[in-house]
């Protein structure tokens, strides 16, 4: 169905700004016909089946067809990954945001009632028409009803363009551009980019929470060993008039022993002073006794009778072993 809008306007003194723009210098009229295609007007066009034999020998913009639609060809086993998957779908988290505990306080002068801690919110506040948020209408609905809010809205903006007081410039037709070039990224790869941004959001997080346990591992450890030193220190403060009594006996045990290795030390080179001294004595008294004897016999040899009788008696013996041969 389709309704028609005819606008005749005519220039003159009277008319209104945005009616004038409609005219031509020549005072002719202008007719502009806007098309509006009502709801109701066409039903819905149904998906079409896919026959047998397309399957079977499809052509080149069959298949092009088929993979846009995620249908799979003859001999494949797994349906293709269609790029149109996640048309259309609403992504939301797996899991929120950590409430703040209603108890913390950083300090304890904290007003909580006029000063709460500000809270981030899991997702974009509600807005009408992409950028009207829905705090601003729901004022209106319970006195105007649900149109209400959007005659109001609609009548300021119009107010301001035919005042000029919002202007548009030779580019201000780009912002309904802009505006399909928006619904047509988030209603085909917003889920996918929401998913990504949150994966790389946990990531970052996961990042800052092992950075943060890392510190609170080397503060514990910090901590019990400060215990530990604490706990050493304060027995060995109970303890330290034993302790010094002790050190001071092991103090007195070594110097005790060190005298006695001396003491026997000093002995022991004495002792083999001595040993030596007599020794060397008894060596010389040897060796001079030894000399004193030697001289003598060398003396006593020396002398003529005592070579005679000693050739003597050497015959004798000569004489004696030849009679027993």
């Amino acid at each position: 169905m389709l309704i028609s809008m005819y606008l005749l306007c005519r220039r003159g003194r009277n008319s209104t700004m945005s009616f004038s723009r409609l005219a031509t210098p020549s005072g002719t009229f202008r007719l502009c016909v806007i098309p509006v295609r009502a709801a109701h007007a066409a039903p819905a066009v149904a998906a079409v089946p896919v026959k047998a034999e397309e399957l079977d020998n499809p052509g080149f913009f069959q298949k092009i067809a088929l993979r846009f639609k995620g249908i799979p060809l003859k001999g494949e086993l797994h349906r293709p990954k269609s790029m149109f998957d996640d048309c259309d779908k609403e992504w939301f988290a797996p899991e929120s945001l950590p409430a703040m505990p209603k108890d913390y306080k950083e300090h304890p002068d904290r007003d909580l009632v006029n000063f709460p801690y500000p809270e981030r919110q899991m997702y974009a506040p509600k807005t009408r028409m992409l950028m009207i948020p829905n705090s601003w209408m729901t004022p209106f609905e319970k006195v105007t009803g649900t149109s209400g809010p959007y005659v109001f809205f609609g009548g300021l903006f119009a107010f301001m363009v035919n005042k000029e007081l919002w202007v548009f410039e030779e580019q201000g037709h780009m912002l309904c551009g802009w505006i399909l070039f928006y619904l047509l990224i988030s209603r085909t790869v917003g889920y996918r980019i929401d998913k990504y941004l949150y994966g790389e959001f946990q990531n970052r997080m996961n990042y800052f929470k092992g950075l943060i346990a890392d510190d609170l591992k080397e503060a514990v450890e910090f901590r019990k060993n400060s215990a530990a030193e604490t706990e050493s220190l304060n027995a060995i403060k109970e303890k330290f008039p034993v302790i010094f009594k002790e050190n001071m006996e092991l103090q007195l045990e070594a110097a005790f022993r060190a005298n006695v290795e001396q003491v026997a030390t000093e002995m022991k080179r004495r002792i083999d002073f001595l040993h030596e001294t007599e020794a060397t004595k008894a060596r010389f008294e040897r060796d001079h006794m030894v000399k004193w004897i030697t001289e003598n016999v060398m003396k006593e040899v020396d002398q003529k009778a005592f070579k005679d009788q000693f050739m003597q008696t050497c015959i004798q013996q000569l004489q004696g072993l030849s009679a027993q041969k």
